[in-house]
């Protein structure tokens, strides 16, 4: 904010850097939680300010049980009181996923300006954590907007608004009917309306996330329709035109949990903290595209149904593809493009193409199915398969493509202009059953046609179709799936009836005689006019299609379980699971109400509303959403996935006209048609043992045994009594000593969020010898000032009476390239070489001071002084330092994360009183990747 928080915040940042604790008091209690450091992070902005009532805006360190361990957030501590955390900031493109966009440095590191303006908002988990599982409904100042209202952003809007319908989880998606409670939008009040769209006139006073043509489909937090911004880069209100409404506005989004650690912490019991795992699902994040898929074919051409890719099958090892498309291919820009239209084979582990198999098709693929010989039988529009008449159904050797002649099956239609069409397939027992449009059929043994209307089953050996059973629908099944017990089989499509027996949309036939089992489904609307896609998981039976609905039913008593509709959206078409999870797709890019039985409007029995992108998750038993799964995709037409899949490996791919998504780090990516999903890390990693704490004068000193994990490295928690207080990439740390008997556990974490158990408690037994307090001067995540521009700083900035007061101030570690930074600089061009870097700190009695350990990096190459004097240099050569001084070899991130360079500086080199540390970091090249600071001292 420019004018009004810019100043703030400099101020509040470098102030914070004043108040870190450089030397402990004596280690007869624990510190307070004012949110200076990892060790004394507070329960929320709140208790900062509770805490200490002086204390300025800026960057603190926040932890909760949830959280797990403390992370660096910005805290606005003016503004009606102070207490407000920072969780997204941005001016048009808002994600509206519940994975947000970036990180919590992302979000702290720049929070205003035109280099904010690229939304960066915090995960729904992250904010969560925040939350220590409130509901945010329950937020008793519900969220404050602070918005641009001027183009200049000099001046600004202060906004509130609060829910009154179920809001339990936090969730980036507004542009929906969610109901509110009261607003204030300004100095207007409201006490009605929805997230969508609420406020008072047509201008300032409005608060409009729908998204649309005129703003351009670009999610933010509006203004209404007679406000006007600029389409500038600069421009403080964005707008696609001069005269378009609605236009986003730089906008920062608040949230103000009152939350004390002394009322959410516990003590830990001895025996130590249980594990948390999350939650088995999709991860959100795209897998790398390897191959994809291109192009149109001869349909039929249309929106819905006819796109890119429609059915999926796997068998030993390759995942068959089927649908609309011409040609395979590794980018967008059509790389290695070949011509295979309609069907192709991909390999299950790598997602590359199989060339190997090359079967031709005249028309599109809409059926997969895997025989138990392990033949692949193939159903859709086609007429010619291989160069010969294989109209609607054909089975295929699965390694070639060439024809099975072995399986003789032929259908036929005498309806609807004589062309058979295959929509379904699936195989249970000895029996592959068969939907679509088509009357009759012969093959195997049975040279006759046997009248088998829109649903039948053949032999899986050759075909041969089964007379005796004829559910015989008299509209067009579009999904089937026979049940794995064997005793019935499950269609959707457009029929309302199995011979004389009423059959609305959806049915269940007996396996044994094709009688119809009673089922009565609870349609969201008279303009329902089929079902697409149904299938059976574990007793229950999940059904979705028109209007806009996905239910699911008791298999026993086919009575309704759970119900979802999706608004503003499409229908529910495919269905998919890994076994636990369900898998819902759809053409709908917006919200799905769960609880909600009818459409066009959601009605307000709806429970919950979440963010849906082409497909979502929900836990089979519950029925409950699941929007840890929130996928960021984009589409050629938005129609949708029409096919879903859940391979050998745990993968699940979606299907349809996809031509983007976004993979891990929030990068975009080309998918051609299909897109795959790795499962998630869902186990914790072993537990560590063997803890042993001892007291030195350096501190408290831990040392545990190790743990593994299924999935790679782990890094460790460290407890204090009922808190994470550190993270330790190895087996050991040292901490500010704590008061005899304080208890420490160690767990372990992966990368996914999974904790491990804790050890048991390790109590400190021995009282702390004198002196021992607190020695770390300069604690790792410590903020300092630094200067990073293609002008060279004035000369002696490593003095101690330099004035760095118009240097920028962030969080370490500094630099770019890395996942692990606490401010990331935005690099100029040209890109400049070198970065400088600046920590005043206090030293109680310099004379008690004999040694002091420095640890930091060489990335590339680095220069430290103390008090202006140098005292280390690392890759850079001999000789006078300047700004056009290269690193003497490029180090990767990694390599210099795991090589740090460490310097003993005698107690003389420091006084009584502010003390100063000076670094600068040299680049090898000037288009180098990756570059970082990161400085800790610690008294010896």
């Amino acid at each position: 904010m420019a004018s009004r928080l810019g100043p703030l915040l400099a101020a509040g940042i470098v102030l914070m850097s004043v108040l870190v604790p450089t030397s402990s008091k004596a280690a007869t209690s624990i510190p307070a939680p004012d949110g200076l450091s990892s060790a004394t992070a507070a329960a929320s902005c709140w208790e900062v300010k509770q805490l200490t009532p002086a204390a300025p805006s800026g960057v603190y360190w926040l932890g909760t049980p949830t959280l797990g361990a403390p992370q660096q957030f910005y805290c606005d501590q003016v503004t009606s009181g102070g207490g407000w955390v920072l969780v997204g900031r941005g001016r048009e493109g808002w994600s509206q996923s519940n994975e947000g966009a970036g990180t919590p440095a992302d979000v702290h590191g720049t929070i205003t300006g035109q280099a904010a303006f690229a939304p960066k908002q915090l995960s729904s988990k992250v904010i969560g954590g925040l939350l220590n599982g409130q509901q945010v409904k329950a937020l008793p100042d519900g969220i404050r907007l602070s918005r641009a209202t001027n183009t200049a952003g000099t001046t600004w809007q202060e906004s509130t608004f609060a829910f009154s319908s179920p809001r339990v989880e936090w969730s980036w998606m507004f542009g929906n009917v969610q109901r509110l409670a009261s607003w204030k939008i300004g100095t207007v009040t409201g006490t009605t309306g929805l997230t969508q769209a609420f406020g008072s006139g047509t201008t300032q006073d409005r608060i409009e996330t729908a998204t649309g043509a005129t703003p351009g489909y670009s999610p933010g937090f509006g203004f209404g329709s007679a406000a006007r911004g600029t389409p500038d880069a600069s421009s403080y209100i964005w707008a696609s035109s001069t005269t378009a409404g609605y236009p986003r506005p730089f906008t920062q989004v608040y949230l103000r949990p009152k939350l004390l650690s002394s009322t959410i912490y516990a003590a830990i019991p001895d025996r130590g903290t249980e594990k948390v795992e999350q939650a088995g699902v999709a991860e959100s994040f795209a897998v790398p595209t390897a191959w994809g898929v291109s192009g149109i074919g001869a349909g039929p051409n249309t929106v819905e149904g006819s796109n890119e890719v429609s059915a999926f099958a796997e068998s030993n090892g390759v995942v068959y593809v089927g649908g609309n498309f011409l040609t395979v291919q590794k980018t967008a820009a059509g790389g290695s493009q070949v011509a295979q239209a309609y069907l192709a084979a991909f390999d299950v582990k790598s997602g590359a193409w199989i060339s190997s198999f090359r079967p031709t098709f005249d028309k599109q693929v809409k059926a997969l199915a895997v025989l138990p010989n392990g033949n692949l039988a193939v159903g859709g529009f086609f007429g010619q398969v291989n160069g010969q008449s294989r109209p609607g159904l054909v089975v295929l050797n699965p390694t070639t493509g060439v024809t099975a002649t072995a399986f003789t099956t032929q259908l036929t239609n005498s309806l609807s202009g004589g062309v058979p069409i295959v929509r379904a397939l699936d195989v249970q027992n000895d029996w592959l059953y068969i939907g679509g449009t088509f009357t009759h059929m012969t093959g195997g043994t049975a040279t006759s046609q046997v009248y088998l209307r829109s649903a039948g089953r053949v032999s899986v050996s050759n075909g041969t179709p089964d007379s005796t059973w004829n559910p015989e629908f008299n509209g067009t099944v579009v999904s089937l799936d026979a049940s794995s017990i064997g005793d019935r089989v499950y269609f959707a499509g457009f029929f309302s009836a199995s011979k004389a027996t009423a059959a609305v949309k959806g049915a269940v036939i007996n396996t044994s005689d094709a009688s119809v089992i009673p089922w009565t489904i609870n349609f969201s609307s008279t303009k329902a006019n089929y079902q697409q896609t149904v299938k059976e998981v574990g007793g229950i039976v999940w059904i979705g299609g028109s209007e806009h609905m996905l239910y699911s039913y008791d298999r026993t008593a086919m009575t309704e379980k759970s119900s979802n509709v999706g608004n503003a959206g499409g229908d529910f078409q495919a269905i998919s699971t890994d076994g636990s999870v369900i898998y819902g797709g759809c053409h709908c890019f917006f919200s799905n109400y769960h609880g909600s039985h009818t459409w066009p409007s959601v009605g307000t029995g709806w429970t919950q509303a979440t963010k849906i992108s082409s497909a979502g998750a929900w836990d089979n038993v519950t029925g409950a959403p699941l929007p840890q799964f929130s996928p960021i995709v984009n589409q050629r037409v938005g129609a949708g996935a029409w096919a879903l899949f859940n391979d050998s490996l745990g993968n699940t791919w979606f299907g349809g006209d996809y031509r983007a998504s976004v993979k891990a780090g929030f990068v975009r990516q080309w998918s051609g048609g299909f897109v795959r999903f790795a499962h998630n890390d869902s186990q914790a990693p072993t537990v560590p043992s063997a803890l042993t704490v001892s007291t030195s004068a350096s501190g408290d000193t831990l040392n545990w045994s190790g743990s593994s994990d299924d999935r790679g490295a782990v890094s460790y928690q460290i407890l204090r009594n009922d808190r994470v207080i550190a993270t330790a990439p190895s087996l050991s740390i040292t901490v500010a000593a704590a008061p005899v008997g304080t208890k420490y556990f160690v767990r372990a974490v992966d990368g996914s969020g999974n904790w491990s158990s804790s050890t048991p408690a390790a109590l400190v037994s021995t009282t702390p010898p004198p002196g021992s307090g607190n020695p770390i001067l300069i604690d790792a995540g410590s903020t300092w000032s630094y200067y990073y521009s293609t002008t060279d700083p004035t000369s002696g900035w490593q003095a101690p009476t330099y004035d760095a007061s118009s240097w920028s101030t962030g969080p370490a570690p500094i630099g770019w390239g890395q996942t692990t930074l606490g401010t990331t600089l935005s690099r100029v061009a040209p890109q400049a070489l070198t970065s400088y870097y600046r920590k005043s700190f206090s030293v109680a009695d310099a004379s008690k001071i004999a040694s002091v350990k420095l640890t930091t990096r060489a990335d590339d190459g680095i220069v430290v002084y103390v008090n202006g004097a140098e005292v280390v240099r690392s890759n850079i050569g001999t000789g006078t330092v300047t700004s056009s001084t290269y690193a003497t070899s490029a180090i990767s991130a990694t390599n210099a994360l795991a090589n740090p360079v460490t310097v003993t500086v005698p107690g003389s080199a420091f006084v009584t009183g502010t003390n100063l540390i000076t670094a600068e970091v040299h680049s090898n090249y000037r288009t180098t990747p990756s570059a970082s600071f990161e400085l800790t001292a610690v008294v010896q």
